[in-house]
């Protein structure tokens, strides 16, 4: 039997000391919550998709949507899909309105937030977005995290040629620079 232990603590002392000889990158990944979120926790989603789609981690950013059965997120995006829309991007950055109220339904909570999106193509060309993110999560499962359930984004020029307001009160024609 101590030969056994003797044995088993080389192996776990070897294991500890080789593992220890390489450097293991940190990878940031969503994780689920277990306490009701808050708006803050949503707005802070919605910042953290954005800081990972500038440092061109896609799949942090993708697994943000809410999924469909078939994998894809919840607005019919494939993964591919998804990260090839952002292949001529350069660089974005995201201002955030004031968040709705949370708005409960049918076993989910639900929250508006309204953003304006600015990005550079590769090329140096500017580009301007609003609209509003609808954000869901759960009230009822374990997993209480805040997904994007659905965006509403017009880029500025045709939020110009509109006459409407994006649901959250995102007025485009005073936000234009």
């Amino acid at each position: 039997m101590h030969l056994k232990f003797s044995a088993a603590m080389f192996c776990l002392s070897f294991a500890v000391r080789t593992l220890a000889n390489f450097s293991v990158p940190f990878v940031s990944v969503a994780v689920a919550q277990s306490v009701p979120s808050t708006a803050q926790d949503a707005v802070q989603l919605i910042r953290n998709y954005y800081r990972w789609i500038n440092q061109r981690k896609y799949e942090g950013a993708f697994g943000i949507w809410e999924k469909r059965e078939d994998g894809n997120a919840a607005n019919g995006q494939s993964f591919e899909k998804f990260k090839n829309g952002f292949g001529e991007t350069a660089t974005v950055s995201v201002e955030i309105g004031e968040p709705g109220e949370i708005e409960g339904a049918a076993g989910s909570n639900y929250i508006e937030i309204p953003v304006v999106i600015s990005a550079t193509t590769k090329s140096g060309q500017a580009q301007k977005f609003a609209g509003t993110y609808t954000m869901r999560s759960s009230n009822i499962a374990n997993d209480r995290s805040w997904y994007i359930y659905s965006a509403k984004v017009r880029t500025m020029k045709e939020c110009a040629n509109s006459h409407r307001h994006f649901a959250a009160e995102v007025d485009c024609h005073a936000r234009e620079g």
